[in-house]
Formats: structure tokens, C-alpha cells, sequence
């Protein structure tokens, strides 16, 4: 599943969360940290993948969970969500278009009934 993170997206989840990091919103404070241009908050990818999967998935639940980031996410680029399901555990793999390495993680998921 792709989805596209952009500037937009990044000011307003800053705002909500009050994490006015400067990498994540300042052009000239991410260049000076070696990046192209501002980076995607982890937890703004986290809560993303969240939602995403439970988007298809309705009757789970997410238990627990654990990412771990390989790399940073540029803003105002794509980013792809690959879920694979393993019993009630679901690998998640994030990836660029180029395949370059986002994240790693694992949902630990429960079926519930509404």
C-alpha cells in the first residue's frame, strides 16, 4: 500500500503532537543535519501504518507492536506499507520507491468481535 507523506501532512501532525523538531519542518535545520530536506516524524509512521492495516483488517486489534527504523523518510516522498500476515503476527516492511529500506516492524494482532 502507497502513500504519499507530504509537507502538509508533516506541519499538521507536528502541530497535534507538539513536535516542532526542527529536522521535521525546517528546510535550512535539515540540511544542516545532512538531509535533503525535512524528514517524517517515526511516530507520524507508526500511527500511519496503524491505520492503514486496520483500514483493511476491521475485526483486529493491535496488541502490541515494535518498528525499528533503518533509515529516515524524506518528506513530500512515497512511501510503501508492505503487511504480512503470520498468525497473529504481522510483519511490516516500509520501503521508498527506489526499495530503500524504511522500517522494519512487527504488529501483534487479536481478533475481537463487534
Amino acid at each position: 500500500m502507497k502513500k504519499f507523506i507530504t509537507t502538509e501532512e508533516i506541519h499538521h501532525y507536528a502541530k497535534v503532537s507538539k513536535d516542532n523538531a526542527s529536522i521535521h519542518i525546517d528546510q535550512s535545520a535539515a540540511h544542516q543535519a545532512g538531509f535533503e530536506r525535512p524528514i517524517v516524524h517515526g511516530m507520524y509512521l507508526m500511527g500511519l501504518a496503524q491505520s492503514l492495516y486496520l483500514k483493511t483488517h476491521p475485526n483486529q486489534w493491535i496488541q502490541q507492536y515494535e518498528m525499528r527504523f533503518q533509515q529516515s523518510l524524506l518528506v513530500d516522498q512515497e512511501v510503501d506499507f508492505h503487511f504480512e500476515i503470520q498468525g497473529n503476527n504481522v510483519q511490516i516492511h516500509l520501503s521508498t520507491f527506489n526499495q530503500k529500506n524504511i522500517a522494519l516492524g512487527t504488529f501483534y494482532v487479536k481478533e475481537w468481535n463487534s
